[in-house]
């Protein structure tokens, strides 16, 4: 299956990608400190993410290489 990167729309479901601390290790002031629910690893949660997993019913959130893998787990909140 090949993944296609499009932007969300309201109603969309899909993965929504946070930033690997490896990736950005200061991260953003705003921006907590969490695991990817999938691989463990560190990655930053902004509260623009958290806002639309509060809102967005079908969204799941992973760190940035496993939503580009579109791996999945549905129990991340």
């Amino acid at each position: 299956m090949k993944a296609m990167l499009t932007p969300h729309k309201p109603g969309d479901s899909g993965i929504l990608c946070l930033p690997l601390k490896s990736n950005v290790p200061n991260g953003h002031k705003n921006w907590k400190l969490v695991r990817c629910p999938i691989c463990g690893a560190e990655c930053w949660e902004s509260e623009l993410a958290r806002e639309a997993m509060g809102t967005e019913p079908n969204i799941t959130a992973a760190c940035t290489s496993c939503a580009l893998q579109g791996k999945r787990r549905s129990t991340y909140r």
